[in-house]
């Protein structure tokens, strides 16, 4: 998870929702452990949700305020936006949040911090600041008409940027099969760094991004000194085909090629996409994964339409230690308009930030695609059908957590069918806290290696792992 400097906080504007109103929806322990950075924190906070380190403690229908006793002689004001949700605390953590603030959330989701018709002085005074710092930035300048004939030739001179990296990929692709797999697992980071730097260069980050992946996938099959060279060998394939769609890009169905053109990295301006037709819904939160690579970190934040019966998948970048953009808790339901990305199949999405509204779940997750093992790998069977250089897909799955014969974590459908879930050591004893041992749906990426848990489903909530 990344570190965030405890000063980057960011309030979304509630405008007099904070002064007074009713006390908002208390969220649930889970949902609120599942905002924590990492398992220590989880820990740290679980132990200051007692009113004992804490005084002056307070909340209205979107704010949440307190002091909290530390190691030194001054208590630490820490305060908690609902709406972003957003945190602000004078401890010296980086993390974020920190434990002070999970602390009182956890406090508060026990009914143990009062309601106050108005926030405290220092409460209004940051809330404030931000607001007018909010409306003080100046808004985006519209873009500038577009030269259609510029355009056409900077468009042009890309392509051909891409190919002549592409050119050189499929060089060394040859180089590699023609040389065989052994001593790939030596030093695998160097030796796949320098054909990822030449493809940003030829701005193709999206192929670069898929090279820079590769050492990962050895070292995670490297128990299995069978299986690594054969999943090399795989996404050497993948990658091979990704450059042949790309060189014959020209004689592809618009569907496919804009496929192609989203896996090699070509940009889509998020104007562009907010200008296509939206899909409204009330869309349920079901997970979300962070990872860090090359100074950047991402998020992708995966919602469910109740509706319309599709999944999204909202993906944010920031520079390592910048700040992600606020979304929903896991759990919630967002009602919004979701603009997709062009690709097929539509997975990749984003909303207007001014539009959609944050409520706790609903019914909505008694409309999830649960089903069992088979069902899950036909549903990733169509993605790849659809695009062939998907890494993973989406699914809900039905069973009971077990091993596999080499005691590989698992879950088991009532088939007796048995599905890796790779990874998921550090969380392992959550899931099953979670599940107590009974039947279990768990929300994951479906891939090569196994079910990726992201979520689970249990008594109608969405719990984060």
């Amino acid at each position: 998870m990344p570190r965030h400097p405890r000063d980057c906080a960011v309030v979304v504007d509630v405008g007099a929702l904070w002064l007074i109103g009713p006390m908002a929806d208390r969220w649930s322990a889970d949902q609120i452990r599942a905002l924590a950075p990492d398992a220590a924190s989880v820990r740290a906070g679980d132990r200051l949700a007692t009113p004992t380190p804490w005084r002056q403690t307070g909340a209205t229908a979107a704010v949440l305020w307190g002091y909290c006793s530390g190691s030194g002689t001054k208590p630490y004001q820490t305060i908690v936006d609902l709406a972003g949700p957003a945190y602000k605390c004078s401890c010296p953590s980086r993390k974020f949040p920190c434990k002070h603030a999970l602390g009182l959330l956890l406090l508060w989701s026990q009914g143990e911090v009062p309601d106050a018709d108005t926030p405290s002085e220092h409460v209004i005074a940051w809330l404030a600041g931000r607001t007018k710092a909010r409306a003080e930035q100046k808004p985006d300048a519209p873009a500038p008409a577009k030269d259609p004939e510029r355009a056409a030739k900077t468009a042009a001179a890309r392509v051909d940027r891409v190919r002549g990296g592409i050119d050189e990929l499929q060089l060394w692709l040859t180089d590699q099969v023609g040389l065989g797999m052994a001593g790939s697992e030596v030093d695998t980071y160097r030796k796949f760094d320098a054909v990822a730097a030449r493809l940003v260069d030829a701005q193709a980050p999206g192929l670069a991004a898929r090279i820079r992946r590769l050492p990962a996938l050895i070292s995670g099959y490297s128990g299995d000194v069978v299986d690594w060279p054969e999943h090399l060998l795989e996404e050497y394939g993948r990658i091979w085909s990704l450059c042949t769609a790309h060189q014959r890009i020209d004689e592809l169905p618009d569907g496919l090629a804009r496929t192609v053109r989203r896996h090699v990295g070509y940009p889509v301006a998020k104007a562009d996409v907010l200008a296509t037709p939206g899909v409204s819904d009330k869309w349920l939160v079901l997970g979300r994964r962070e990872t860090e690579e090359e100074n950047l970190q991402s998020r992708r934040t995966w919602i469910w339409g109740a509706a319309t019966r599709q999944f999204g998948m909202i993906l944010d970048y920031a520079p390592t230690g910048g700040l992600l953009p606020n979304r929903p808790v896991v759990g919630h339901t967002l009602t919004a308009a979701m603009y997709f990305y062009p690709g097929t199949p539509e997975l990749r999405c984003l909303y207007d930030d001014a539009t959609p509204s944050d409520t706790p779940t609903t019914n909505t997750v008694s409309t999830l695609p649960v089903g069992d093992i088979a069902d899950a790998r036909r549903r990733r069977a169509a993605i790849i059908a659809a695009d062939p250089w998907a890494m993973t897909c989406p699914v809900v799955i039905s069973g009971r957590l077990g091993r596999t014969a080499d005691d590989t974590p698992a879950i088991i459908d009532t088939d007796g069918t048995a599905l890796a879930l790779p990874d998921i050591a550090d969380r392992w004893a959550l899931l099953l806290a979670a599940t107590a041992g009974g039947d279990v749906r768990l929300f994951g990426e479906l891939g090569m290696r196994g079910l990726d848990a992201i979520s689970v489903i249990t008594n109608e909530r969405v719990i984060g792992l």
